[in-house]
């Protein structure tokens, strides 16, 4: 074993494993732990934009609407080009009837900003069409 690993290191390991899980669980659609096991990411990585995602979209399967709209609000104040974020908002604020607090149409796109991170997002976010709905669980 390598004892020259550093704590950044095992830090940034016990992050992508946590991040892992985290989608493990909204894949197997256990809403209630993946909130959890995002809110304890955000709290040693604060500036996680996809944990941030991850939060708000086991928020709105859990019919917590007002608390995805937040997580996907404060994601969109830390990367306001965030295409996933900007999208479910927008659902949401559809869903709940209201307005945004913000114009999203006014937020910068990926071209604009040349942020690229968008690309790089989890599976799970990035088809609708493959995520478990509500009251629906993988056969896993």
């Amino acid at each position: 074993m390598d004892m020259n690993i550093s704590k950044s290191q095992i830090r940034e390991e016990l992050h992508k494993q946590w991040a892992t899980k985290s989608i493990d669980l909204a894949l197997m659609g256990r809403w209630d732990e993946a909130v959890q096991s995002n809110q304890q990411i955000l709290k040693l990585f604060p500036n996680d934009i996809q944990a941030l995602n991850r939060l708000g979209k086991a928020y709105q399967e859990l019919g917590r609407y007002e608390e995805a709209a937040a997580a996907y609000e404060q994601c969109l104040e830390k990367q306001p080009s965030n295409a996933i974020a900007r999208k479910r908002l927008s659902e949401l604020y559809a869903i709940m009837q209201r307005e945004p607090a913000r114009t999203l149409a006014s937020a910068p796109t990926e071209a604009e900003t040349g942020d690229e991170e968008a690309d790089d997002l989890d599976p799970f976010l990035e088809e609708e069409d493959s995520e478990p709905s509500m009251g629906e669980e993988s056969a896993a």
